[in-house]
């Protein structure tokens, strides 16, 4: 059993497990001795929402039964410790923490027990060995980088400390700092994909972009910045300069444009006013597993806005989800697409999803259209729409009446 390692004053009076100042001091210790020492980092994943359903009672009775859970898992020895919130540290000298780890994340795995009912306790787990010279704010550090990692990666399973990762870590810091200037700064520019016509190439929609130009690292990617807006929160203040830009930016006789729209986003309140029947709002899978943005999509619909799912076939939907989603378009992922000339089980597939969707009146676009033998299997597969480099790199709100006066779309 794990201990407390400390009298009265150096344990944390909710939980009875080591506070933050004597854990600390524990791990000084530990460090300056040159024993082998390891730290495990326990945060609860979502622990805000269990406060705010359950209320501030119950969330702290969940701390508590974690805090035994911990000791009761840890070695005898190990010192357990809650380092504020809802994060807890074990402190193992000499012990394997790869078994310590798999054990918190086993026994983390049953519901613990809050006012006699059972609550999931989940939580992401940031593992890290002491090296040699580390002092104790540095093995602490690289559990934190862990952590976080963990985080980002899925949550609910433990992330042991590479040095590749304080790398990362840094760098994603840096990109929020950048990303909090850029969004109100002027370095946010948007393009446009076009979407066409199978059959004839024909204009059919423009999907809006952002991109990051930034003064010093030259352009930043989508896939770069989006995950950091993301995780962060800055993907709403984002999100509403899209709209904004878009609203701005589109002509008279643009087609309609399609604007990515994050869950968060939907939830904001009054986002449905501020979208106009010209835009399409494009949302991927994870805004229709939540239920206040479904609700959001619905209300957006009655008001006229169409609505597309992106990217299907890239995630966990099934084709049985396309006939309840509130949506009006759905595009398909290149995973899919991209294979209709070398494997039939592909075609067999992109061909049922082009079927289905007509079945239920929604219009299904081709992503990742690289060729013309592409775009016409697609169109024999009953795609009557296509986007991709084949036919275009996205391009800047001036290039869109060169698109109108040819109505041929196909530059590259």
């Amino acid at each position: 059993m794990g201990s407390n390692d400390g009298s009265s004053r150096g344990t944390d009076p909710l939980t009875g497990v080591a506070d933050r100042a004597w854990f600390l001091g524990r791990l000084d210790d530990a460090a300056a001795s040159g024993r082998k020492a390891g730290v495990v980092l326990v945060d609860l994943d979502g622990f805000a929402v269990v406060n705010d359903v359950l209320g501030y009672v119950a969330g702290d009775r969940i701390l508590t039964a974690v805090g035994q859970l911990l000791r009761d898992t840890a070695g005898e020895g190990d010192t357990v410790g809650r380092l504020g919130g809802d994060q807890f540290g074990v402190l193992a000298e000499g012990a394997a923490l790869d078994e310590l780890a798999e054990r918190i994340t086993a026994a983390l795995a049953s519901p613990v027990q809050a006012d006699g009912r059972p609550v999931a306790a989940r939580a992401s787990i940031g593992v890290a060995h002491a090296a040699r010279g580390d002092g104790g704010t540095d093995l602490l550090s690289k559990a934190d980088v862990a952590l976080r990692t963990a985080k980002a990666s899925g949550r609910g399973r433990p992330v042991h400390y590479e040095s590749a990762m304080k790398t990362r870590f840094l760098d994603q810091a840096a990109l929020l700092d950048g990303l909090h200037e850029a969004v109100g700064g002027g370095q946010m520019e948007l393009v446009y994909q076009p979407i066409v016509r199978l059959g004839d190439g024909t204009l059919t929609g423009l999907e809006a972009l952002a991109r990051w130009r930034h003064p010093v690292r030259g352009p930043i990617m989508p896939g770069d910045f989006i995950p950091v807006a993301e995780r962060s929160g800055l993907i709403v203040p984002l999100g509403r300069w899209m709209l904004a830009e878009v609203c701005r930016e589109q002509a008279d006789d643009w087609p309609d444009t399609y604007v990515n729209t994050s869950a968060h986003q939907l939830r904001e309140p009054g986002f449905a006013e501020t979208v106009t029947n010209r835009l399409v709002i494009e949302v991927t899978e994870d805004a229709l597993q939540d239920e206040s943005a479904t609700a959001a999509l619905r209300v957006v619909r009655d008001r006229g806005v169409r609505v597309a799912l992106d990217d299907f076939g890239a995630g966990r939907a099934s084709l049985p989800a396309l006939a309840s989603a509130p949506i009006d378009v759905v595009k398909v992922h290149g995973s899919m697409t991209g294979q209709v000339l070398t494997s039939p089980r592909h075609a067999a597939v992109a061909g049922a999803v082009a079927e289905l969707a007509a079945e239920l009146g929604i219009v299904a676009i081709a992503k990742a259209v690289e060729s013309a033998a592409q775009a016409e299997r697609l169109h024999e597969l009953g795609y009557q729409q296509g986007m991709g480099f084949h036919y275009a790199v996205p391009q800047p709100a001036a290039a869109i009446p060169l698109f109108l006066a040819n109505e041929v779309v196909h530059v590259i």
